[in-house]
């Protein structure tokens, strides 16, 4: 066991994430177009970490153009997800068609779009239900309490690796305790607003797992890239990418738990 695992990282990751959960939590209580302008900001600089990570492309003009595209289908998303739709699938083929631009596999500049836009919109989405905020706070507060537990415990407990090949720094200690902690937070949110607690456990369960697969895939998009953060925006954390990691991937699992349940 690691006890002396508070460093200046720790201190300056923990200050990062109160500072971010209070910016965030502060957006989605105002709602309306405050908060579409800081989901439009989060997709620009997520794309333009995305494009530096998986593209051969020096050029901040065209850096900055490429994340101007998935801002614009973002935004025709919140107008018809007719027009949204049709100006994602001309940036597939523009993608598609262009000269071979990616680092490795055209892959992942063809998923670039649909991995950084979507869990956006679907945010938007439910944020504007008649219990969208109660919902979106439970959703953030499993997928925080995942996040944090698994550092924090991973750090103090150390033990067993969980995917060297992925990460060198990544426990089944930390892998586990923050599941645990994600379920836990969610069956407190439950019985605070008197819901069902079976329900609870089970989908703070999903949304537990699922943030932690996500936290796991990029650290496999970025260890494909030889690349140990999307950034350094953030001190102790890295990019933007690096600290939604576990969001992307699991608010796609909150959209269609929720869509299929109601």
């Amino acid at each position: 066991m690691n006890v002396k695992f508070i460093n200046n990282n720790v201190i300056h990751r923990i200050l990062s994430s109160i500072i971010l959960i209070i910016f965030a939590l502060s957006s989605i209580y105002i709602g309306g177009n405050f908060l579409i302008f800081v989901l439009s900001t989060l997709v620009f600089i997520m794309t333009y970490e995305w494009v530096t990570i998986s593209e051969n492309i020096t050029s901040i003009l065209l850096k900055c153009t490429k994340s101007s595209f998935n801002v614009i289908v973002f935004l025709l998303s919140l107008l018809t997800i007719q027009f949204s739709i049709i100006f994602f699938i001309i940036i597939l083929i523009l993608n598609i068609s262009s000269k071979n631009t990616s680092k490795i596999n055209k892959l992942f500049v063809i998923i670039g779009p649909i991995y950084l836009c979507l869990p956006f919109i679907f945010l938007y989405e439910i944020r504007n239900l008649d219990q969208g905020f109660d919902l979106i706070l439970w959703f953030l507060f499993v997928v925080w309490s995942t996040d944090i537990f698994s550092y924090l415990c991973g750090k103090y407990f150390g033990g067993k690796k969980l995917w060297v090949s992925l990460s060198q720094n990544k426990t089944w200690s930390g892998f586990i305790l923050g599941i645990f902690a994600g379920t836990i937070t969610s069956l407190i949110c439950f019985y605070i607003r008197e819901y069902n607690i079976l329900n609870a456990l089970s989908f703070g369960f999903v949304i537990a797992i699922f943030t932690q697969l996500g936290d796991l895939f990029e650290s496999w998009v970025k260890r494909k890239h030889s690349i140990k953060d999307s950034g350094k925006l953030i001190p102790g954390h890295g990019g933007i990418l690096d600290r939604l990691d576990g969001f992307m991937m699991s608010s796609l699992i909150f959209y269609i738990g929720y869509n299929l349940y109601v």
